[in-house]
């Protein structure tokens, strides 16, 4: 499986600059934890403009997103809120990845990481890191506090096989330190 490029970060991100400003930090430690995976089969949850495994079968809404839907989906799309047990999917894929949604799935990450586990070999989440969000904001209070302890409740206690930190990328909330876990089932 081929993995997006810089480049390629670049030029799909346009219709949305200032919402993938400073990303390509987070993209970048995924692609390196992908590229010694090797997987042959990937699923990638809500992956908004693009997916960062190129054809890779993607899972989202069916409505469409606020930041957008892939344009140019080559392969499997699956039309689903993961936040509904059990998932529409009957095969096992080698790599599940969600970056920067698993904090969206509001009260159902515990069933969803299930099914996760269900349907993955390993999985790759990526998630806002101590985030002190405004509890007043509409769009940051999923994002508020999430640490390790969150993550482990989320997967009942499994931690992941290595944890990374991302740096802030920018002042705003939204470009805030990072947390990568990769789990293997």
């Amino acid at each position: 499986m081929e993995c997006i490029t810089f480049d390629d970060f670049t030029e799909l991100s346009k219709p949305n600059q200032e919402y993938y400003a400073g990303r390509w930090v987070y993209f970048q430690e995924v692609i390196r934890m992908i590229e010694e995976i090797k997987p042959q089969s990937v699923l990638e949850l809500g992956p908004a403009l693009f997916p960062v495994v190129r054809n890779a079968d993607i899972m989202r809404k069916p409505e469409i997103d606020l930041w957008g839907v892939p344009s140019r989906v080559q392969s499997t799309e699956y039309l689903h809120d993961a936040t509904k047990t059990p998932w529409p999917i009957d095969r096992t894929y080698d790599l599940f990845i969600a970056l920067q949604v698993f904090e969206h799935l509001t009260g159902s990450q515990m069933q969803a990481f299930q099914e996760v586990k269900r349907i993955a070999r390993r999985a790759i989440l990526s998630l806002p890191y101590r985030w002190d969000c405004p509890k007043d904001n509409a769009n940051y209070p999923e994002h508020h506090m999430i640490d390790e302890n969150t993550i482990l409740q989320w997967t009942r206690g499994e931690a992941p096989e290595k944890w990374v930190y991302i740096e802030r990328t920018g002042a705003k909330v939204s470009k805030g330190e990072r947390i990568i876990g990769l789990w293997k089932f």
